[in-house]
């Protein structure tokens, strides 16, 4: 286990006791960071040797910087652009967004723009274009992907668009997946408020109205993602928190609260505990029952070419079933200081369960990864290869079957009965969210923390907004 360096003398806390939050990822470490501004003594309890979460950095030979696949800032959000304003030690760098997706052996703008209707083969527009017309007479669900995506968009873009690629991603076929995550997840792919795709007409409008539409930009730091939680980290130190890495953490509760927390061997008795960790354990830990509720894991293959890359995107979504590679995104294309001149960096998704055979043996598959790679035109030459990290990432997605909504109101119910226990992150709510939505998470949980403790109103507000 180590710590961070914090001051000899933290200061007088708002609370009774520590404040410990559960995870150093995104939700976790703004939350304690803005308790802390506020006076809290925070304690960060973090499993990995590094904090970031799933928004984490790999860096090898200190040249190439990869992150956990495409992650960026969206600073459209006011709150979360003053943060971000006080916490970038070096700035960063903004750059317009640039997505594709991989269909039948060509590219696509993604969202999808005018002039990719004529790429597409005349016999799947044709088709969608009569889904159109025709879709609002037909008689759908309403609680799988598979029924919301078909009532949406219609049987042809289902067919070619939405079925393999959810069903390659998940391992779970969209009969079976809940609707949410259908709407959930096409939104966070797309990013943009303005181009939201519910349906055909939808889609048809929004693409007539890109021929003169600005591109969307993102705020990246300069020297890749870790440099974002790394300066928060060291907010949190100087503000007389500690963080503790390379261990768990354990609860003890009873009698309507957590008693105390364990990091190793170290025991913490908290007036709050933050849990961004997943929900399950939580349960697991506190001999609730534990719902079925599964979280999805990754492999990154972080491969390094001595070669240009030849497009020209972030990140590109592949759905063919002959390819392994789920997503890939490309580094440098959100800022050139993470990659030497010359060469290209590719984060490559694939996806699987922790403990299966891909998670085990996943460094057996880097040829298949390799060949992917040639095959959809980014490597011209395998000997172009200059190396190849595999990097695992468990509880990376949260899983929404059909029945997830009762199994996560089992969950958030039994839980409940601890009042001083507060979930919060893509983990902990079980939610699927980008990192604007956790820092937002955090900046809510925060103000609901310090108006419970009575700190004030004025207080509440700062931090709400991030100042």
């Amino acid at each position: 286990m180590r710590t961070l360096p914090s001051p000899a003398s933290p200061p007088p806390s708002v609370f009774d006791a520590p404040v410990v939050v559960v995870g150093a990822g995104v939700a976790g470490l703004v939350t304690a960071h803005l308790l802390a501004e506020a006076g809290a003594r925070v304690i960060v309890i973090e499993k990995l040797d590094q904090v970031g979460g799933l928004a984490r950095s790999f860096v090898y030979d200190d040249q190439y910087v990869f992150d956990c696949g495409p992650h960026r800032f969206d600073t459209s959000n006011p709150n979360v652009k003053a943060y971000l304003d006080r916490v970038l030690d070096r700035g960063g760098t903004m750059f317009p967004r640039k997505s594709e997706v991989f269909f039948k052996g060509a590219y696509y703008d993604w969202p999808i723009k005018p002039q990719n209707l004529l790429q597409l083969p005349k016999s799947v527009a044709a088709r969608a274009f009569v889904d159109l017309a025709v879709n609002g007479s037909r008689t759908y669900g309403d609680e799988s992907f598979e029924d919301y995506i078909l009532r949406q968009y219609g049987p042809t873009l289902y067919q070619h668009f939405f079925l393999g690629y959810s069903n390659k991603f998940l391992g779970v076929h969209p009969r079976d997946t809940h609707s949410d995550w259908a709407k959930v997840g096409i939104n966070r792919a797309i990013l943009d408020d303005k181009a939201q795709m519910q349906n055909l007409g939808q889609l048809l409008k929004s693409t007539l109205l890109q021929f003169d539409k600005k591109s969307q930009h993102f705020l990246y730091p300069t020297g890749g993602m870790h440099e974002a939680w790394t300066s928060v980290a060291g907010h949190i130190g100087r503000l007389g928190g500690r963080i503790l890495t390379g261990t768990g953490a354990r609860l003890e509760g009873g009698n309507g609260r957590i008693d105390a927390v364990w990091a190793g061997g170290e025991r913490f008795e908290p007036s709050v505990v933050v849990w961004t960790a997943p929900i399950t354990l939580a349960c697991q830990q506190l001999a609730l029952p534990v719902p079925r509720l599964d979280y999805l894991g990754l492999l990154l293959f972080n491969v390094m070419v001595a070669q240009d890359c030849p497009r020209s995107y972030q990140w590109c979504y592949y759905g063919a079933e002959e390819l392994l590679i789920n997503r890939v995104s490309i580094p440098r294309f959100f800022s050139p200081a993470t990659a030497p001149p010359g060469t290209t960096g590719y984060c490559c998704e694939v996806t699987c369960m922790e403990g299966d055979e891909r998670w085990r043996t996943g460094e057996r598959l880097t040829d298949w990864v390799i060949d992917d790679l040639v095959k959809v035109g980014l490597i011209s030459d395998r000997r172009k290869v200059l190396d190849v990290r595999v990097e695992r990432l468990g509880d990376s997605y949260p899983i929404y079957r059909r029945d997830y909504p009762g199994q996560l109101d089992l969950a958030r119910r039994s839980l409940s009965a601890f009042g001083n226990l507060h979930l919060a992150g893509r983990t902990g709510l079980f939610w699927y969210n980008n990192m604007d939505h956790s820092i937002e998470n955090a900046m809510q949980l925060t103000a609901r923390l310090l108006r419970d403790s009575g700190v004030g109103e004025a207080a509440e507000a700062r931090l709400a907004a991030g100042a």
